[in-house]
């Protein structure tokens, strides 16, 4: 906590000198140091709300300032307001300092990592969906506690083995069982149907009821989302045009209202499984998922969202708020 110079400390020249270090002093006392109004009133023989007063007024005439030193790079402000505008448990806005799509990934990655080391408990199922962002977050961790891991969706890599990374990475952290999904995202109904039946995907798509934790990638409508690519590769955009994102299987518009178009074709957790997990954490971010990530706001399926700076800027100003 300081005393800044500049523009600031123009705003304060109509008070003299003896009132400012008393005002910054009272500031710094309750501000930096944590003491209560009523001890410092009886210090500086002033009422209480005399000092509250002062502690105001040191704030507004910038003779203090209150720095934020999370360590982490978390824009404290956006993330409080995405949190309220949104009705989340928590918001994290990940500040990112490249541009391309691959900062981006890694800077959300990263605390995504951090946020798995410090909210996974002995005994949790955690669910993860094949996502980039996740895999990226999963091999930044080495060590987890004792929980298994479920995999939410089928993969929408051509290697299904690329796809399964996230949750062997997470089962590797976290010495519980593993159950991946061999399986692709897409397919026609009949495939769909067949495959469901496997024992090996039954044993997974069990386990979707019993998760505690589900940390899910968003998808973003047409060019930031594997998901897309398959359904163009079926050449099946006119099916899907009101789509602009998917959080695990489910399909969203704008306004984050679920679309049925895929229903049938899609292997992984349905909508209603999802929302029936305690806490659910929406991962993702940058310029080709700014309407993606709006839309999974809008939709109440995510209780923690974890994006960029610009994403939470863009949901905010697009939807009312001012941040």
């Amino acid at each position: 906590m300081s005393a800044p110079d500049g523009k600031s400390a123009h705003m304060s020249t109509s008070m003299d000198l003896q009132s400012r270090v008393l005002h910054a002093y009272v500031a710094v006392q309750h501000l930096g140091h944590g003491r209560p109004i009523l001890e410092i009133a009886e210090e500086v023989g002033l009422s209480r709300f005399t000092v509250s007063r002062m502690v105001k007024r040191a704030r507004e005439l910038k003779l203090v300032e209150v720095r934020a030193t999370l360590g982490d790079p978390v824009d404290i402000t956006l993330s409080t307001q995405l949190a309220s505008q949104f009705s989340l448990r928590s918001a994290l806005a990940v500040a990112v300092s490249g541009t391309t799509e691959d900062d981006v990934r890694g800077a959300i990655a990263a605390v995504t990592a951090k946020f798995l080391r410090d909210n996974v408990k002995d005994g949790d199922i955690i669910g993860a969906t094949p996502g980039r962002t996740m895999v990226r977050a999963s091999r930044l961790v080495d060590s987890l506690p004792t929980a298994d891991v479920v995999q939410l969706t089928g993969v929408g890599n051509s290697r299904v083995e690329d796809g399964v990374e996230a949750a062997l990475n997470l089962g590797r952290a976290s010495s519980g069982e593993t159950y991946p999904l061999y399986a692709p995202f897409l397919a026609d109904r009949q495939t769909t149907s067949t495959m469901l039946t496997h024992p090996s995907l039954q044993r997974t798509l069990q386990r979707f009821r019993r998760i505690s934790q589900a940390f899910l990638t968003i998808g973003g409508w047409p060019d930031s989302s594997l998901l897309a690519t398959q359904v163009s590769d079926y050449g099946d955009e006119h099916l899907v045009k009101d789509v602009v994102a998917e959080l695990g299987s489910t399909l969203l518009d704008a306004d984050g209202r679920d679309v049925n178009a895929l229903d049938g074709r899609l292997i992984g957790i349905s909508s209603a499984e999802l929302q029936a997990i305690p806490q659910r954490v929406a991962i993702g971010g940058g310029a080709g998922k700014h309407d993606a990530v709006l839309a999974v706001l809008r939709s109440g399926l995510a209780d923690v969202v974890i994006t960029d700076v610009e994403s939470a800027r863009y949901a905010l100003e697009r939807d009312g708020a001012v941040a």
